[in-house]
């Protein structure tokens, strides 16, 4: 794998979205729909795209799948409570209820319920990977704990936490980290009997945060955005990047990948191809917002949804075609 050296990239990144044009995305699909909450998007196995609508605030909430080539959109189950992917976007997981919590689980290429897990206090954060879930709870009396399970419900460890937590598994499934640092740093718990180890020391004094979906990692440091192997840090490719760049989600082998960012008040989004350093624009918005975007495992197909400045509650989904890249990307072994 290519390994870019980034020093002296810093300038071309940083100015060569003025170059760039829609030259190479092919005709944009697009469908709107309503919805309060963010609308995610993920591109399945098979390639269609499914479109997660959470609710409340939408009067169909649900998952829909889009097949490529199609102008239809098929609800394929209604989510009658709030719902988002796990991290490595396989599972959906809803949240119903407050004090007293029932997570239900649920295949994201079918719809079809995996699992439901009655959670006795209030669910701040929750991932899950396969059959293991990791849930992070406060109690009645006001402490905070991470709890591991595995489906259908058995509880394999516990153990405290301090007051804020932002967690996922790790690309490997062998560990959960949090990702928020108030509370002295971030830390790593072992699976699966959830001691806490260091991390690893080259992701312990810069920015590193897993990308959704993906074997690899996303290193920020002096200017630098790096792809990374995990757990060994082994860069793949590095360009020049601040740190407001957004890294949504890479293609299978970590080559292309989908950033958006926001610069004097318009907020960007890009296809990125990392190993010949090229940006092409997707979109540019001056009002409204960007609430997710996704590459599939080739990068030659990506997804967005925009937010209506105007009408806040208007969502539109966007599907394209990047012209020029080639589709027969095979994905890469798990890293070890």
């Amino acid at each position: 794998m290519l390994y870019r050296n980034p020093r002296g990239l810093t300038r071309y990144w940083r100015y060569a979205a003025l170059a760039c044009s829609l030259a190479f995305v092919s005709a944009i699909n697009a469908w709107t729909i309503s919805s309060r909450e963010l609308v995610d998007v993920e591109f399945s196995a098979d390639g269609a795209l499914l479109v997660l609508v959470s609710a409340p605030g939408s009067d169909e909430p649900g998952l829909y799948r889009w097949l490529p080539d199609s102008n239809r959109i098929q609800l394929i189950c209604r989510i009658a409570s709030p719902a988002a992917f796990s991290f490595d976007r396989k599972t959906i997981i809803e949240r119903n209820g407050s004090e007293s919590s029932q997570l239900n689980f649920y295949s994201a290429d079918t719809c079809a319920r995996t699992g439901t897990l009655p959670i006795d206090g209030r669910v701040l954060d929750v991932d899950s990977r396969g059959h293991q879930v990791a849930v992070a709870v406060r109690s009645a009396s006001n402490a905070l704990s991470i709890r591991l399970y595995r489906l259908p419900g058995d509880l394999i460890a516990e153990t405290s936490v301090g007051r804020n937590i932002e967690m996922g598994f790790a690309p490997d499934g062998r560990s959960l980290v949090n990702f928020d640092v108030s509370d002295g740093g971030q830390a790593l718990w072992r699976w699966p009997d959830l001691r806490r180890d260091p991390l690893p020391q080259w992701a312990s004094d810069v920015e590193v945060t897993f990308v959704p979906g993906s074997e690899w990692v996303k290193r920020y440091s002096e200017q630098t955005l790096t792809v990374a192997q995990w757990p060994s840090g082994k860069p793949l490719y590095a360009i020049g990047a601040p740190r407001s760049m957004r890294l949504r989600e890479l293609s299978a082998d970590g080559r292309y990948g989908v950033m958006q960012h926001r610069d004097g008040g318009i907020e960007y989004l890009e296809w990125v191809d990392f190993a010949a350093v090229e940006r092409r624009s997707l979109t540019r918005r001056s009002s409204g917002s960007i609430d997710h975007a996704a590459i599939d495992a080739t990068g030659k197909h990506v997804a967005w949804t925009e937010r209506s400045g105007d009408k806040p509650n208007q969502v539109t989904v966007y599907r394209s075609t990047m012209d020029g890249v080639a589709a027969g990307n095979a994905p890469l072994a798990r890293t070890k």
